[in-house]
């Protein structure tokens, strides 16, 4: 018969830290309540499910490099205007990403885009889907200087593992004619493929503010339009110290 200790590290080589960490504190809870083997088995098991499921999230977040962890928790629906809690729930159910389609949040600054659109990606890796978080001016740098390095189909083949790509603050800083055919080679790349989340203060009309190439950014627009869900935020700006008083001070 195995030691305890000699036990706990076969276990942890079979990779069952779960059960590893758990069963003799599991046993004894077992042995006094009078369980069943299959009793104290379906505990190590719930255990061990708990135990990877956990490891799982904290991986898939680190892998999305969400520089603010934002919760739905968090979120004040009754002070958003342009998407409900019911629709965030429809949302974080995932359906859109199965079908491949697209989201946009739309309005000025300060109104909660970031975090609504953060809070479906902490879902969304809390249940194995893989994510990743990224402003559109620092996905087109990394694009241009792949391109440059002569690695742009390794960098795309990269992102393709994601099965979510979060674009940032679209508009937030104008870019280069080629960085704008780079970002628009990205969406049709995605396209009918892997969903992506824009974030934007500019209306799809003018989106040519920020990027040069008309055509390039009519045939992008086309291609988030074609399968892509629409919200247009408003509110009141949470970065205006009143509203952070009036949230933090509730007389």
């Amino acid at each position: 018969m195995h030691s305890f200790t000699e036990l706990n590290k076969i276990l942890k080589e079979f990779r069952l830290s779960g059960v590893a960490n758990n069963f003799s504190e599991i046993a004894k809870n077992s042995e006094k309540e009078k369980h069943t083997y299959e009793q104290y088995l379906s505990c190590l098991v719930d255990k061990e499910l708990a135990t990877r499921r956990l490891n799982r999230t904290k991986r898939l977040l680190m892998g999305a490099k969400i520089p603010l962890i934002k919760t739905v928790q968090e979120l004040n629906f009754s002070t958003i205007d342009g998407i409900s809690r019911r629709q965030w729930d429809e949302l974080a159910t995932g359906s859109f990403v199965e079908q491949k389609t697209n989201l946009v949040f739309f309005g000025s600054f300060g109104v909660g885009k970031t975090h609504l659109a953060t809070s479906l990606l902490v879902h969304f890796c809390e249940h194995g889907i893989p994510c990743l978080f990224t402003t559109t001016h620092k996905i087109i740098q990394e694009m241009l200087v792949a391109k440059e390095k002569l690695v742009l189909n390794q960098f795309f083949k990269k992102l393709d593992k994601f099965d979510v790509i979060l674009f940032d603050e679209l508009g937030y800083i104008p870019q280069s004619e080629e960085g704008g055919n780079l970002f628009f080679q990205l969406i049709s790349d995605r396209a009918e493929r892997k969903s992506i989340i824009i974030t934007t203060n500019l209306t799809f009309s003018e989106w040519g503010k920020v990027f040069s190439n008309k055509l390039s950014t009519a045939a992008a627009i086309e291609r988030v339009i074609h399968r892509s869900k629409v919200y247009n935020i408003k509110g009141p700006s949470k970065r205006k110290p009143e509203f952070i008083n009036k949230e933090i001070d509730p007389t």
